[in-house]
């Protein structure tokens, strides 16, 4: 019994010390599962984040790639601009030189560069090359007279834009100064001075970014699906079929001649009697006729005025003598490309004749559409050489001699500064970078005079290659990785760059 009793007991204790052991090594189980767990984790974190910091390499070098060949763009756009001979145009509409241009061929991706600008005004589409900002209305140096002629410048927003600009504090009867701007929610203070960017033209009373740039809200200058639908989807337009670009086809800031000629000699001083005396390329009546105008201290406003001209003067000995200058059709683009009657260096607001357009050709004063109109029908036939200078419009006898004197003042026939975007990109990876700059190739070394970012905008046009031709919808961008050199052909570019925020809805809220 005992011993029964005994083993009883000893037969029901092991089972019990089993029992009190299990969990014990359960435990233990659990946490070494915890631990590999956390072990894990960490693991998979760090491989998160250097995948991460791969990938964040990768997409910023592939964005970095996209930039630079954009901006070989536009260093190929001032080498075009600034070979092209005078009276040329191979900058304006050049398919060839500004369209689907390899750049370099990394193993992983081509990458291209094309050139765009606005096209023609009766052009549905943008045009591969640059437009030039002579072609356009200066707002630095435009007078109320001009600004009226342009559409949409009423005198509300004219004499707004000049109070803004000018250094007084009196507003005119339409305008407003400083007063209005305080009465703002959010005030700010008058430039009083020239504007430096054609955005700043959103600060100016009444000025709306839908005026500025119209129905072209993504800037690409083409009419899309969006831009001609009325009010379904923004912007705003008036689903005509046509693309509204706005005020900005018609203004610019940029615009200057030099008073240099062709060959980039200063020009003579037509009345300065310390000036020399042209020696050779004008005709002995017209020295002779200069050699007076000096003696006698007659003012001569501009060269033009040498056309037909005829005069009394006292000669050396006192006597009166009749003369004629001798410019007739043959002298006169000598006369204009050689001579001026101002010191000044820097000739700003001048108007290309050979590339505005009609509606900026009708602000110049004593041309009306009529003749505009002409004017952009004739130069299309003419020569470089005829388009070397204004000349040409008293040659092909659209105006009579003493109307080219009226107008020429206000004329030139060549560009320094031009608007461009270009747009750099890479196949099969589809990334790409939108940029949008004015060049100024009247400095020593040609300048980027404005730059500013636009990729956020989307994709403003196919992309495509001689080898690749891809639509938008099927161009996503993704990682790569290269190296590319953008500007080795062209080490002598100056950058004077204003980079330009594309955010301009707080300095316009109060035109909204």
């Amino acid at each position: 019994m005992t011993k029964n009793g005994s083993d009883s007991r000893s037969s029901y204790a092991a089972p019990a010390s089993r029992s009190a052991r299990a969990p014990r090594h359960g435990f233990v189980l659990v946490a070494v599962l915890v631990v590999i767990m956390l072990a894990s984790m960490v693991v998979l974190s760090l491989m998160f984040h250097v995948r991460a910091e791969e990938t964040a390499t990768a997409a910023g070098t592939g964005s970095e790639q996209a930039w630079a060949a954009a901006m070989s763009g536009i260093y190929e756009a001032m080498r075009v601009a600034g070979q092209t001979v005078p009276g040329g145009l191979d900058w304006k509409d050049n398919s060839e030189a500004f369209r689907g241009r390899l750049v370099v061929d990394d193993g992983s991706d081509q990458w291209y560069y094309s050139v765009y600008a606005m096209g023609e005004p009766d052009q549905e589409e943008m045009q591969f090359g640059l437009t030039d900002e002579s072609s356009k209305l200066n707002l630095n140096t435009a007078t109320e007279t001009n600004f009226t002629k342009l559409p949409k410048m009423t005198p509300y927003l004219v004499q707004g834009l000049l109070d803004f600009l000018d250094a007084d504090s009196t507003p005119r009867p339409e305008g407003a100064e400083q007063e209005y701007y305080d009465t703002l929610s959010r005030p700010y203070g008058v430039l009083n001075r020239s504007l430096s960017t054609l955005d700043e033209l959103l600060l100016v009373r009444g000025f709306t970014p839908s005026l500025l740039y119209g129905e072209d809200s993504n800037l690409n200058f083409r009419l899309d699906p969006g831009e001609n639908d009325g009010d379904e989807r923004f912007p705003p337009d008036n689903k005509d079929g046509k693309l509204d670009f706005g005020l900005r086809q018609y203004l610019t800031i940029s615009s200057y001649d030099l008073n240099e000629d062709i060959n980039r000699v200063a020009r003579i001083q037509l009345v300065d009697p310390k000036a020399t005396l042209p020696d050779s390329g004008f005709p002995p009546a017209l020295v002779q006729y200069i050699a007076a105008l000096r003696r006698n201290k007659t003012a001569v406003a501009h060269p033009a005025d040498l056309l037909e001209a005829k005069g009394k003067f006292k000669d050396e000995n006192g006597a009166e003598v009749e003369l004629a200058s001798g410019v007739g059709k043959t002298e006169l683009p000598d006369v204009l490309d050689r001579l001026t009657t101002t010191a000044e260096r820097r000739l700003p607001g001048l108007i290309n004749i050979n590339t505005a357009s009609a509606r900026v050709l009708q602000t110049i004063p004593e041309i009306d559409e009529a003749l505009a109109e002409s004017i952009v029908a004739a130069r299309g036939g003419l020569s470089p050489e005829q388009r070397r200078t204004p000349a040409w419009l008293y040659q092909e006898a659209l105006v009579n001699a003493d109307l080219f004197k009226k107008v020429a003042p206000h004329l030139t026939a060549r560009s320094f500064q031009f608007h461009l975007q270009v747009i750099g990109y890479g196949i099969p990876s589809g990334r790409f970078r939108v940029l949008e700059a004015i060049i100024d190739l009247a400095a020593p070394k040609p300048t980027i005079a404005y730059l500013r970012d636009i990729t956020r905008l989307g994709l403003p046009l196919k992309i495509d290659s001689v080898a690749d031709d891809r639509t938008i919808a099927s161009l996503e961008p993704t990682a790569r990785t290269a190296r590319l050199r953008s500007r080795s052909h062209l080490p002598g570019i100056r950058e004077r760059t204003r980079l330009v925020s594309l955010d301009y809805a707080s300095a316009a809220a109060h035109n909204n």
